[in-house]
């Protein structure tokens, strides 16, 4: 019973803490009190009698008394500042919502009249948008001032064009918006436009909005050729106006020129416009700057924003979908400032250009701190190009992208020609320079040509064409210069990341930078680092590549290699070495020498199977400091272990190569070649081999025995070349250790050859012997070569030889060679300095002489210093002298005081004294407006000097001298030089009167006749003449024709320009004017037979009816038939549907059939006809629908049924797996086919699982059956009895009060009394308590 009482008491508890205190009060839908003060209470004294102040714990706040006026700030008391309103983060940063300064006027305005007298009204600083406002005449502002928006809108609803407001100037107009919390909506437009639709709308802008202007007029041209273009659809700004934009927004405005803002290029006065806050959006021009058309200073900063606005036309160059940048203006984008989804749209035969931004010639473009241009968009639907998604730089442009400003997402596209579109972050054509630094970057931008960056210099300007790689990123493609407009170079620290393909073109120039991505270098590169492939016909003289090679290894793109890691990287390529995939044919060039620095060599192509088979072409280069060391087999040692098949040419190598194996073969270039061309090569190393039958030669160790076609041509060797074998077999020769195939021609040897085996000065061979080759020695005892002596090889005797008479052959000159110390036959480019010792010694004739380590003297002119006043000629490098010493030879010369004997080989001088000046003579006499000149001359020296002589001033005339133009006063003076009229007293035009079309102007002034007939200014009339066809009009006052003779311009038989009516001509009868060409009757054919009554013309053919499958339509006018049946037209078409067919019987598909033609048709159009039997589906196979599956055990005597759904008809035997059954074993009858098995038969049948088929001539049906084996029997288990567990009560979680926000202030009907709360959730707490002990004493017993 307690627990009973105890559980209903909590229930109560819990009821009462989710009920409302609400409950427990009073209604309290009653009116609130209202303050009834007549004066400000203060905190010493509150109005006790007031319901809101006299109330327990009332402030002085609460009082209505103390609640400030709008406009408090402008009448508070002198020296007491109101406390300032705590202001938003976006105001503080915006500038937006600021309470006017002390004194400063501001004035509400809710009319269009009001905002105009606010505007004019000096006295006023700030004008406030109280409520919409709709004005039909552009707002001018001349003055300072600063409009708030304050939410509203501004809106333009003229008749004719205008912008919204148009700033003088004289005018500064600041733009603010102290209610950014206000909602519009705006629809987009198809052509980009945003028009305010506050219901529907779709784009959302908070703050007070600037709509609707169309832009103020500008007029170009005179008389017939005047036209007019629109300026600034939202702001106007005239020279020398400025606009201050720190909130608001101008959308849905619309230009020729600038459709949101204009600020107006027209004359030499630069106009400034700052926007640091507010938006531009919705935007539209018609030629150029869709948001913006910027002159003089534009600048961007805050969170100002432009975004979605577009400059489109189909008749002129588009530029600047955003903004557009006059010529010899500058923009600067700061802070957050940011232009997005803007757009330049070109439909017609012109181009597109800058989706984001277009800068004019002799413009800036600065991007800095967070700067953002993203989304824009260049589109050309023509034939011509799209250029700059982001950003064009035209002429002679500076930009700059610094900070962590960023162009992204921007493209450049064209519909008609894909391939025309360029530059899709940024295009520049024959730009000054671009600076990329900082964190800037330029990502994820398309185009087809320069995805990042598509910059030209220009051909004809020096200067031009410089990308200043200092910092930041550029992730596209960068194609650098062009041939059109002129050569790029990058250039600057190299701080600048390029992470896409950059094209270089002809004549352009990469000196720094990082490139990550493939580099198309067809200009040149001095500098830079590059981390992936480098190709190409350009020429490369410095920068470092990290990329393992560059090239592809083909015949057209071989490997070029310049370092001593490319090189290894392409030996590596070629043995599949290093992770490479094994490229045997690879095909390279060597594009600079190449140092080793003596690290161990190992060679490419290292055994005969793994034979290099490329091309390798040194071009003259030498690959030093070689390092080879073959220890074991395969013992192929050289530059190449072994070459097939291929050309090695115009390669030198100098160092070692050395082999300790059987059977080693060993040669400077390679150790073993087979069919393989070696030419123009040399060899400066030493090179040994050491096993039983050894190889080893200058060029190449071993000929393939095989070989027919190896040619070594054109090559020589200096190095020493060793041979040893215990056996005796160490073959060694100058050229090729051992051959008995191929060709050696033009080929010479100088080194030491020494070998335990064979020996030739040129190559072993017994049966094939090289041709036209040389070896030093003054003896000739070597059979494969001719002996020459030093002498021979130094004077050009082996150098002819060796030319063979071959006007291609590469030997050049004679050249000396360090590594041989004597003069040798070269290839063009070699040959070193001669070692020479000891001093020049003179020879007494002009020359000196010094001798060379080699013996070979050196003889060279003297280089002799001219003799002097003072010394003799002398030669600076052996020091002979010659002739004498010259003497002085003085003569005058002066400064402005003194004169002197000057020698003019040296320091010396003579009588030196001041000048005698003679009494001087008038050298230029003065005029009326220069000055003389009186020279003097010295007695002595005859030196002169100068003195002025005064101007005399003008006489000007009173009468008036004249001619076509101007009119102007004569001087009377005989030595006046003013020849040009404008320089004389009053000259000036021609002005006043007024020329007519007979008379011209007489000037005010002078009274001459000027200039020429107006003949415009018509004192007379305008008469017509008119013809039954033509008319013509006439002035009568001059005679002149204003309309010349011409035929009338016809409407509904009337003239349009002169109104003469026309007397209608038919003489043809075809119902028309013959004239004016008016119908002037109808066709009629009362008797119905398609024939006109008047023109006897045919007018009608047959009409109407329906022709069918099987009848002719007939003539709705006449009434026969025509025409032909209409075999698509049935009258009785029937649908059949379809029949499924089933093992027993076939089926039908779906099909129309028409009664008429007796025609069958697969659609309800009746258009695909078919066959009947078309329509007839076949049976289908039997299956098995009952006793599949079935289960006996063996011996059981238990008939065993099967149904096949094919026909009873059909049937043909009953098989049991595989094999036909006797019919005594079983039963067949109707029901489709039943087959059942006999029971004794089933109890014979063994243990397993059997395939019972019943064979129908529709198809045979299977099905499964299993007979188990008999069980076994088992003892029974007994069933285990668990424990089940005895039940504990669950104690449920209570829910927790939810805590609500308090009131300092307790009311009647408050729902959330802290007191109430606290002690219902103590009783419910008790409550608990209570029932938890009740528990455990009932759980005890």
């Amino acid at each position: 019973m307690k627990k009973q009482i105890v559980s209903t008491l909590l229930a109560l508890c819990m009821l009462l803490c989710l009920m409302p205190t609400a409950a427990f009060a009073e209604e309290s839908t009653e009116t609130p009190p209202v303050c009834s003060c007549e004066t400000a209470c203060t905190a010493e004294s509150m109005n006790t009698d007031c319901p809101v102040c006299g109330a327990e714990g009332a402030l002085p706040e609460s009082c209505a008394k103390c609640a400030q006026p709008a406009d408090a700030a402008a009448v508070q008391p002198e020296g007491e500042v109101s406390d300032p309103q705590p202001e938003t983060a976006l105001t503080a940063l915006s500038g937006e919502g600021a309470t006017p300064a002390a004194g400063e006027t501001v004035r509400d305005v809710r009319t269009a009249d009001e905002l105009t007298a606010a505007i004019a009204d000096s006295s006023v600083n700030t004008v406030k948008l109280a409520g919409d406002i709709s004005i039909s005449s552009s707002l001018t502002v001349n003055r300072t001032v600063t409009l708030d928006l304050n939410g509203q809108v501004l809106k333009y609803v003229g008749e004719n064009e205008g912008s919204v407001i148009v700033v003088e100037g004289s005018g500064k107009l600041t733009l603010t918006d102290s209610n950014t919390a206000a909602e519009h909506k705006f629809m987009p437009g198809t052509n980009g436009l945003w028009v305010l639709d506050e219901e529907n709308g779709k784009e959302t802008v908070t703050g007070g909005v600037i709509t609707g202007g169309t832009g103020k007029p500008i007029q170009f041209g005179s008389g017939e050729y005047v036209y007019y273009a629109y300026y600034g659809g939202g702001v106007y700004i005239a020279p020398g106006g400025q606009l201050t934009m720190t909130g608001g927004n101008i959308i849905g405005c619309s230009a020729t020129d600038g459709g949101g803002v204009c600020a107006d290029p027209l004359t030499n006065q630069t106009s400034q416009f700052s926007m640091s806050g507010g938006s531009i959006a919705g935007c539209v021009a018609t030629d150029i700057g869709g948001g913006v058309r910027a002159s003089g200073t534009f600048k961007m900063s805050g969170k100002a924003v432009i975004r979605s606005c577009t400059a489109e036309s189909a008749t002129q160059f588009v530029c600047g979908g955003g903004v557009y940048v006059d010529g010899s203006s500058s923009f600067e984008m700061s802070n957050e400032a940011k232009i997005e989804g803007c757009q330049a749209i070109s439909t017609s035969s012109n181009s597109s250009n800058g989706g984001g931004v277009y800068v004019s010639s002799s413009s800036s473009f600065v991007m800095s701190d967070a700067a953002k241009i993203e989304n824009c968009q260049a589109i050309s639907n023509s034939s011509k190009s799209s250029k700059g998604g982001g950003v064009h730089l035209s002429n002679n442009t500076k930009f700059t992208l610094s900070g962590s400003a960023v162009i992204q997402n921007c493209t450049a596209v064209n519909s008609d020609s894909s391939g025309k579109a360029y530059g899709g972050g940024v295009s520049a054509a024959c730009m000054r320079w671009i600076t990329l630094e900082g964190n800037a970057q330029i990502s994820q931008c398309a185009a087809v040509n320069g995805s990042g960056l598509y910059i030209t210099g220009s051909k004809n300007n020096s200067g031009y064409g410089e990308l200043y790689a200092i910092g930041g990123s550029v992730d596209g493609d960068v194609v650098l210069g062009d041939t059109i407009d002129g050569p790029c170079v990058i250039t600057g620290s190299g701080g600048t990341v390029f992470n896409g393909k950059v094209t270089v073109t002809t004549d352009s120039v990469i000196e720094s930078g990082t490139f990550n991505g493939e580099v198309i270098n067809n200009g040149t590169i001095t500098g830079g680092v590059f981390n992936s492939t480098v190709s190409g016909s350009g020429t490369i003289t410095g920068g470092t590549f990290n990329t393992p090679i560059t090239g592809s290894g083909t015949e057209t793109v071989p490997y070029q290699i310049s370092t001593a890691d490319q090189l290894k990287r392409f030996r590596d390529i070629v043995n599949g070495a290093g992770g490479q995939t094994p490229n045997r044919g690879a095909w390279a060039v060597l594009t600079a020498d190449i140092d080793l620095n003596n690290e161990a060599w190992t060679p490419i192509g290292p055994d005969t199977g793994s034979a290099y088979t490329g091309t390798f072409d040194g071009r003259g280069h030498t690959v030093k400091n070689l390092s080879v060391t073959v220890n074991g087999q395969p013992g192929r040692a050289g530059l190449f272990g072994c070459v097939k098949d291929g050309t090695i040419r115009k390669l030198t190598v100098a160092g070692s190569v050395s082999c300790t194996a059987n059977q080693g073969w060993c040669g400077g270039i390679a150790g073993y070649a087979n069919d393989e061309t070696i030419e123009n090569c040399a060899s400066l190393c030493t090179v040994s081999c050491t096993g039983k039958d050894a190889r080893v030669g200058g060029i190449v160790g071993l000929v393939d025995y095989n070989s027919r076609t190896a040619i070594i041509r054109d090559c020589y060797n200096i190095g020493k070349i060793t041979g040893r074998s215990d056996n005796g077999s160490g073959d060694a020769g100058g050229i090729c250790g051992f051959y008995m195939s191929g060709k050696i021609s033009n080929c010479y040897n100088v080194g030491e050859i020494t070998g335990s085996g064979y020996v030739s000065k040129i190559a072993v061979s017994a049966y094939n012997r090289p041709t036209n080759c040389y070896y030093l020695s003054d003896t000739d005892t070597d059979l494969n070569g001719t002996a020459k002596t030093a002498a021979e090889f130094a004077n050009g005797d082996v150098l002819e030889e060796l030319k063979a008479g071959r006007n291609d052959s590469p030997w050049d000159s004679c050249q000396y060679v360090a590594a041989a110390k004597i003069t040798l036959p070269v290839f063009k480019g070699q040959g070193d300095e001669h070692t020479h010792n000891g001093n020049w010694t003179s020879n007494g004739d002009g020359t000196h002489s010094r001798s060379c380590a080699c013996g070979v003297a050196e003889t060279k002119a003297c280089t002799i210093t001219p003799a002097t006043c003072t010394e003799k000629a002398k030669c600076t490098v052996c020091g002979a002298e010659y002739g004498d010493v010259l003497g002085h030879d003085f003569s005058w010369t002066h400064d402005d005081n003194m004169h002197w004997k000057q020698c003019s080989r040296c320091d010396g001088k003579d009588d030196v004294n001041p000048h005698d000046w003679d009494s001087g003579t008038i050298t230029i006499a003065p005029t009326c407006t220069k000055e003389g000149k009186k020279t003097y001359t010295c007695t002595v020296c005859h030196a002169t000097k100068t003195e002025p002589i005064d101007a005399t001033g003008h006489s000007w005339k009173s009468d008036w001298t004249s001619d076509a133009t101007h009119h102007w006063h004569e001087c009377a003076n005989e030595n006046c030089d003013v020849t040009d009229n404008a320089g004389k007293d009053g000259y000036a035009k021609h002005s006043g009167g007024t020329a007519t079309c007979t008379e011209k102007a007489k000037c005010t002034v002078c009274g001459v006749k000027y200039g020429a007939i107006d003949s415009a200014n018509h004192t007379g009339k305008e008469q017509w003449t008119q013809t039954a066809t033509t008319h013509e009009k006439k002035w009568n006052c001059c005679n002149t024709v204003s309309v010349p003779n011409e035929n009338h311009e016809w409407a509904d038989g009337v003239c349009s320009e002169c109104g003469y009516v026309c007397q209608h001509e038919d003489a043809d009868k075809n119902h028309i004017c013959d004239i004016c060409g008016k119908t002037t009757s109808e066709h009629k054919d009362a008797d119905n037979n398609h024939i006109c009554d008047y023109c006897n013309k045919k007018i009608s053919d047959h009409s109407g009816g329906k022709a069918t499958c099987i009848a002719k339509a007939v003539c709705e006018i006449c009434k026969e038939s025509y025409g032909s049946p209409d075999p698509n037209n049935h009258t009785d078409l029937k649908h059949i549907d379809a029949k499924g067919a089933t093992a027993a019987e076939e089926g039908n598909i779906a099909y129309w059939y028409c009664d008429g033609c007796k025609k069958y048709f697969s659609d309800a159009a009746a258009t695909k006809e078919i066959t009947k039997a078309a329509t007839v589906t076949a049976k289908l196979p039997p299956k098995i629908t009952a006793g599949d599956g079935a289960t006996v055990t063996q011996g059981e005597k238990k008939e065993l049924s099967f149904t096949s759904d094919a026909s009873f008809a059909d049937f043909l035997r009953v098989e049991l797996d595989g094999t036909a059954l006797d019919e005594k074993n079983y039963t067949k009858r109707e029901g489709s086919t039943i087959i059942t098995l006999n029971r004794d038969f089933v109890a014979t049948l063994s243990v397993g699982e059997h395939t019972l088929a019943i064979v129908s001539k529709s198809g045979t049906a299977t099905a499964k059956f299993t007979v188990k084996a008999k069980p076994t029997e088992t003892a029974t288990p007994q069933p285990t009895v668990t424990p089940q567990p005895t039940a504990q009560p669950t104690q449920t979680a209570q829910p927790q009060p939810t805590v609500q926000p308090v009131s300092p202030i307790p009311r009647t009907g408050d729902t959330a009394n802290p007191a109430l709360w606290f002690a219902l959730l103590i009783v419910s707490g008790s409550a608990l308590a209570a029932i938890f002990v009740l528990r455990r004493k009932d759980n005890r017993k």
